[in-house]
């Protein structure tokens, strides 16, 4: 093959793959994941909530019971994408993460996320069923 187009070649497959990797416009080749953290606290308890990536801070937010707020992002192509959030009410902090790619990839296109003051119950789909799990906060340990 000539040398040039070889150059090209490479040049051509680099970019599309730094774009890939590194646009979030576009999760091709990687998973698109909506997540969704809704507050049942309890009747006139406001959540405070305070996303990041190791990349991204989303900045603080401030959810009514029974409100809720959403996270969309595109997880990465080496299954490394994790999304934490702090929580804060009556005065106290937790929290939790709600994205680890290696754990929630095969499940979280679309995640529904109750934050109860016991901790995150995760409600997903796998296929016809529908799946509910919830965690202590600041642990993986399931209850």
């Amino acid at each position: 093959m000539n040398p040039s187009i070889t150059r090209h070649f490479i040049l051509l497959i680099s970019s599309l793959l730094l774009v890939f990797t590194t646009c979030d416009a576009f999760c091709f080749l990687r998973t698109s994941v909506d997540l969704k953290i809704t507050n049942q606290l309890g009747s006139g308890l406001d959540l405070s909530i305070h996303c990041k990536s190791k990349d991204e801070d989303l900045g603080v937010h401030v959810v009514p019971f029974d409100g809720y707020y959403t996270l969309s992002f595109c997880s990465n192509a080496w299954g490394t994408t994790q999304y934490f959030c702090g929580m804060t009410w009556s005065g106290k902090l937790h929290w939790f993460d709600f994205f680890i790619a290696r754990r929630d990839s095969f499940r979280c296109g679309k995640c529904t996320w109750r934050i109860l003051p016991r901790g995150p119950c995760m409600t997903y789909n796998i296929g016809e069923l529908r799946e509910y799990k919830c965690y202590h906060w600041n642990g993986d340990q399931v209850f």
